[in-house]
């Protein structure tokens, strides 16, 4: 059983602006409707490698994640789960987000991979694998506005 959940969408938007927007740790809430809040714990910025974000759900579920990886070079974020208010399903997880220039449109090719723990259950990737997809939905309908 594969431990992966790879996708990606076009964004109708140069890479520039779409950067600018995901590399703020904290951006979550400004695009997806489910989520409630996301919230940088103590001094740090959005942008600070070992920042840790408090997402909270709109369901009420919460849970913390650190930003391992920012880089303006590669256009790319790495951060992990490191707690989980309720019983997490799976012992880790660390998600990549990429953005890659389309030259030719002048649109932003997005890439978001999650790696789990080999103790995650079939019934988590396929949940997981459906919510990336709303993720990119709702990416591509916030950066065609």
């Amino acid at each position: 059983m594969s431990t992966r959940v790879q996708k990606s969408a076009i964004l109708n938007e140069n890479i520039d602006k779409v950067w600018n927007v995901l590399r703020n740790f904290d951006f979550p809430s400004k695009i997806f409707p489910v989520i409630e809040s996301s919230i940088i714990e103590g001094d740090s910025t959005p942008t600070t490698v070992g920042a840790i974000r408090v997402l909270k759900w709109k369901t009420g579920e919460t849970n913390k994640q650190r930003l391992l990886e920012l880089s303006d070079l590669s256009h790319k974020i790495i951060y992990e789960l490191i707690e989980s208010e309720q019983t997490a399903e799976v012992t880790a997880y660390i998600s990549t987000i990429k953005l890659i220039r389309i030259t030719e449109s002048n649109q932003t090719l997005l890439t978001w991979e999650s790696e789990f723990s080999a103790d995650v259950k079939k019934d988590l990737i396929n949940f997981e694998s459906k919510s990336v997809s709303l993720n990119l939905q709702d990416l591509q309908k916030f950066f065609s506005k």
